[in-house]
């Protein structure tokens, strides 16, 4: 989209596949803006374009915020492809949103239609039911001794630290608000989730085998493994022991950066912990498969059943919009506190990687399995200075800065390599390089397309 075709629209105002909204729209609002357009014929939504005329500037806002927020408002359902237009007043963020083949809803209340002017219920009629979870499964062959007590006081010992009103609420009831049990036929049973989160050994090895986490330690790159644990538990309590098995072979390097010490890991917790949560939450539960987690010297390696989603590729997989093959075990786990319900754990590993001066994850995919590799060749002690004292003097960083400096710290870039590392068009990246050469990050070498860029040296 162009700045002159944002200005048309402003002059033209709303339409049916058309929504203006100024930049300080509550994400709920902007959610349910969002859900009106894919419950009608889908559109666009101009935010920072405000109704009454005129750019209110939205530069502030990062696209994957955007898109993050309204999938998980919309509980999975609303992915939009979100564009920055530079405009004479400041940024406008086009958010392209697609029809969708059965009704959204966004918060309470009834499903929101736009019809062109404003929001309105949506129509009654036969629309397509969502597709089904598999962890929103109730589980009748089940009863609600097979879930542990002990994983149930984990569960409300951890609401309580997040002062959650569930930790106070009847159990039965604090079951059901998590997706944990479902009336069947006149009896509370476990769902999938419930089971995942706090089923007894027993009745995982006897209902869901697959939720197994098979851990091997290698001491070299030889394929052999040096130990093996199999383990069969709630998804906390295989975090907790998987924590246990890495830390016991993971080493940190500490690191002084001006008046601070800094511990950096050869395998970060925060980083590995998010894969394993990635890789529980974006399995496919239908598979007999397990979870594996190889343990090598100079890599970690995380493999579970179920391939990418559908136009998501391991080049794409850092801006294509989230997917949640598992809602309610996402929502229980982000309830909780385990994982973002916006679906960042991407985002976070990939920060928290190149912040440490490391290379960032690796995921490598095939049509019925997907492989996330953490590496771990050392790290770059000055680039990992060089980025505090940056931040220190020009604030905290956006993703989309870290990947440029890591992909610099080895020596000048063209603008087409660094595109290729962003994963953006050439003309994003332009933008965005001009906007870091402007904070002195970065400085151009050379002209037209032998132009390179490199790392701004930082005044001592």
């Amino acid at each position: 989209m162009t700045e002159a075709e944002v200005y048309q629209a402003l002059l033209e105002g709303p339409n049916e596949r058309r929504v203006l909204l100024g930049a300080q729209v509550a994400p709920e609002a902007l959610a349910r803006y969002a859900a009106g357009l894919a419950n009608r014929d889908g559109g666009v939504i101009l935010l920072g374009a405000r109704p009454s005329g005129g750019v209110e500037d939205a530069g502030g806002l990062e696209p994957l915020q955007l898109s993050h927020a309204l999938f998980e408002l919309t509980a999975g359902a609303v992915l939009p492809h979100v564009e920055r237009v530079e405009t004479a007043e400041g940024v406008v963020w086009a958010l392209h949103v697609a029809k969708s083949p059965y009704v959204v809803s966004a918060g309470a209340g009834p499903a929101p239609y736009w019809d062109g002017a404003r929001l309105v219920a949506a129509p009654a009629g036969d629309a397509a039911a969502a597709p089904p979870d598999p962890t929103a499964r109730p589980l009748p062959e089940a009863g609600l001794d097979d879930l542990d007590p002990a994983e149930l006081a984990r569960i409300e010992d951890r609401l309580r630290e997040r002062g959650s009103p569930l930790a106070e609420a009847p159990p039965l009831e604090r079951l059901q608000a998590l997706g944990m049990a479902r009336e069947v036929d006149g009896r509370w049973v476990p769902s999938v989730t419930g089971l995942l989160l706090a089923g007894r050994p027993a009745a995982l090895a006897r209902l869901l085998p697959q939720a197994e986490v098979s851990y091997y330690r290698h001491e070299d790159d030889d394929v052999d493994y040096a130990f093996r644990e199999d383990l069969l538990r709630p998804i906390p309590a295989a975090l907790e022991r998987l924590r246990e098995l890495i830390q016991g072979r993971n080493r940190f390097h500490p690191l002084t950066v001006g008046l601070f010490r800094l511990e950096v890991w050869d395998f970060d917790v925060e980083v590995y912990r998010e894969g394993l949560l990635n890789a529980f939450v974006h399995r496919d539960w239908t598979a007999h498969a397990t979870v594996q987690v190889h343990h090598h010297p100079d890599r970690l390696e995380i493999a579970n059943p179920g391939g990418l989603p559908a136009g998501m590729t391991p080049e794409n997989i850092l801006r294509h919009p989230p997917h949640r093959r598992n809602p309610a075990l996402a929502a229980a786990l982000a309830r909780l506190g385990y994982v973002e319900r916006a679906g960042q754990g991407v985002d976070k590993m990939y920060r928290l990687m190149l912040r440490y001066g490391k290379e960032p994850p690796e995921y490598r995919a095939w049509p019925h399995a997907v492989t996330l590799v953490l590496h771990n060749p050392g790290f770059d002690a000055e680039f990992v200075r060089w980025v505090s004292e940056a931040q220190n003097r020009q604030g905290s960083f956006t993703l989309d800065y870290l990947i440029v400096a890591a992909a610099l710290r080895r020596g000048p870039r063209p603008t087409a390599e660094l595109a290729r590392a962003l994963a953006l068009e050439p003309p994003q990246t332009r933008k965005l390089l001009a906007r870091m050469e402007a904070a002195g990050l970065i400085v151009p070498e050379g002209q037209g397309r032998g132009r390179r860029w490199r790392l701004a040296p930082l005044p001592r």
